[in-house]
């Protein structure tokens, strides 16, 4: 009896320490969030891959007035999703993170580069790949990248896009880095809701970067999550780093 009290706490102990293990190792394989430093742009980067008809459609003419002066999204642009996975009950410290490059739109707003008209932003669903680890013996974070294709409709939705309105760029010098925090509405699956924005920038010259986050419901949009051994927290964190020039 004595045995199988010591086989049994032995067991207990080798399971916390694998537990222990798996945790510490998928927090530190979860990539950081999106920042302004993330691939800028450079003059020697390759041309991109023309966008596919429904992005450059998305913020296409006749969504917005145009006024004359205009930044476009840039090459080394990139937006993409972060959200918790919990696995057979345990809390691990652990994101799942998938980003896409593919992304286009535009800001438009006066001649001093200071006060926005409108904005959009668009993201080709289709286009996101799984950018972390999972800890072995869980396999490898790219197979969940085939369960997008019916968790976000990407069939009928391929397109995720986000508009706002009236925004003002604060007066810092040249090169120096500001902090704002806006409001706009973004649209996945074909429904559209207010969210905020809070977003770090920087405007050099005649160019803009801005990385920054939001936060949805999941099943505000009619997005499952799963729910078997692997639960997914339905608050997602939406993450970006633009670059418009």
């Amino acid at each position: 009896m004595r045995r199988l009290w010591w086989v049994g706490a032995l067991a207990i102990f080798l399971l916390g320490v694998g537990v222990i293990g798996a945790m510490a190792y998928a927090s530190h394989n979860t990539p950081g969030r999106l920042t302004l430093g993330d691939h800028p742009p450079t003059a020697g980067q390759p041309s991109p891959m023309p966008p596919s008809s429904e992005l450059a459609d998305a913020c296409g003419e006749g969504s917005f007035a145009r006024p004359a002066v205009e930044w476009a999204i840039q090459p080394g642009s990139q937006a993409g999703f972060r959200a918790h996975e919990n696995f057979l009950q345990w809390q691990f410290p652990h994101e799942a993170v998938a980003r896409s490059n593919a992304v286009a739109g535009f800001l438009v707003g006066g001649a001093d580069r200071r006060n926005l008209r409108s904005a959009c932003v668009a993201v080709d669903l289709r286009s996101l790949k799984s950018v972390d680890k999972l800890p072995p013996p869980l396999p490898p974070a790219s197979d969940r990248d085939q369960l997008f294709q019916e968790m976000l409709g990407l069939g009928e939705h391929p397109i995720a896009v986000f508009t706002t309105q009236q925004l003002r760029l604060p007066a810092a010098e040249n090169g120096q880095t500001f902090h704002l925090e806006f409001a706009g509405d973004i649209t996945i699956r074909s429904t559209t809701k207010p969210v905020k924005v809070s977003a770090d920038c920087r405007l050099d010259s005649a160019e803009l970067s801005c990385a920054g986050v939001t936060r949805i419901d999941a099943s505000e949009f009619d997005v499952p999550v799963p729910d078997g051994p692997i639960q997914v927290d339905p608050t997602i964190t939406i993450e970006f780093s633009l670059f418009f020039a």
